[in-house]
């Protein structure tokens, strides 16, 4: 079970309307920080942080912590992220590898006590370049009865080519690091296991959308969206 973690929340006042906890303690089994700088939104669009080669690429989910629940969600994050990708024209549809079938080769490459590298795995895909997810957190509440979904992962792109990684840059060694979060969820959904799963599924593609928008430009939310605030 992945250690616990602290809950990292800003404290944001504007006009004096909002103020709220620096500090909450994630439930056991969550494994989750939320960047502060999530909770700073406004309205208007964001640009792409990265601009992706167009060029064979392929997604691949990892879950080396096994915080997530199902492996099926690992699917789904990486269907998400690369539909969104053909969707919103970063990447042309027929230069990326189907992440399902990424996810399959990993698991004929490794066995129980050898990893396989990014690198290998972008070489064996026949790809020149892999986008890569850690997913560091997943918790359907993060205080033990509040609903807030919430999932957290790291991204890292790999120029194959170049045999380095090139997002994200200014020679920073870890991955950058994406939050998703569903806003709205009826409590009456965590009372019954099929409905929690459905949650779970919400939740796996918001984190999929999440990743993916780092890399074409979209619609910014609303300030406090995801604060629940109204």
């Amino acid at each position: 079970m992945p250690d616990l973690h602290l809950l990292r929340r800003a404290a944001l006042g504007f006009v004096g309307l909002l103020a709220f906890a620096a500090l909450g303690v994630a439930p056991s089994g969550c494994n989750i920080i939320v960047p502060v700088s999530y909770v700073i939104e406004g309205p208007g669009t964001i640009p792409a942080e990265f601009t992706l080669r167009e060029t064979t690429t392929a997604v691949f989910i990892d879950d080396r912590n096994n915080v997530l629940p199902r492996t099926a969600l690992r699917a789904m994050v990486g269907v998400e992220i690369t539909q969104r990708l053909i969707d919103n024209d970063a990447v042309p549809g027929s230069m990326l590898v189907d992440s399902r079938d990424v996810m399959a080769l990993v698991r004929s490459l490794e066995t129980s006590d050898r990893r396989v590298s990014i690198e290998r795995i972008a070489r064996e895909a026949g790809v020149e370049q892999l986008i890569y997810v850690e997913v560091k957190g997943f918790a359907l509440t993060l205080d033990g009865f509040t609903p807030r979904p919430t999932a957290v992962a790291s991204i890292k792109v790999l120029d194959v080519a170049a045999d380095t990684k090139v997002f994200p840059g200014g020679g920073n060694p870890g991955g950058r690091e994406v939050v998703g979060q569903v806003r709205e969820v009826d409590p009456s959904n965590y009372q019954s296991f099929a409905k929690r799963r459905r949650v779970e599924d919400d939740l796996a593609f918001k984190l999929g959308e999440t990743v993916a928008e780092l890399f074409y430009e979209h619609e910014r939310i609303d300030l406090g969206e995801n604060l629940g605030i109204r």
